[in-house]
């Protein structure tokens, strides 16, 4: 097992998380994470973890990482290609993105936030669905 830290492994996390997991059939079965880039460099993930706090730039590329997931999951559920909802709720509670990260931008008249209400209308527009508010 590789427990060597190899500064190459900041372009393999960029890698590794710049594109949906799929399938042989090229659907998508999943988004990247730390325990899959782990598991592809046959490492234990408390590894991965270990050289998040030892390694700086290791870190960096870690962050950028999980800022390419959120726009991987982002674009995903814009097209369609995975289930909006589970998008919806993995940024919330993974990226703390949704309505309670932005509650000073909430519509108070019925709790929505500026971003959610962003996602909702370019999903109506996609689908066809004018005058969608």
């Amino acid at each position: 097992m590789a427990t060597v830290y190899r500064k190459k492994y900041c372009d393999d996390v960029m890698a590794h998380f710049s594109e949906m997991r799929r399938n042989k059939k090229g659907n998508i079965v999943g988004a990247p994470s730390f325990v899959s880039f782990a598991d592809s460099i046959g490492v234990p993930i408390s590894q991965i973890e270990k050289w998040r706090r030892e390694h700086p730039d290791f870190e960096k590329a870690c962050e950028d990482a999980e800022a390419l997931l959120r726009q991987l999951l982002m674009d995903a559920a814009l097209s369609g290609s995975v289930n909006v909802s589970a998008a919806k709720f993995i940024l919330s509670s993974d990226f703390g993105m949704g309505r309670t990260s932005l509650p000073e931008k909430a519509d108070t008249s019925n709790g929505i936030s500026d971003a959610d209400r962003a996602l909702m209308e370019n999903l109506a527009k996609r689908l066809g669905l004018d005058g969608y508010h």
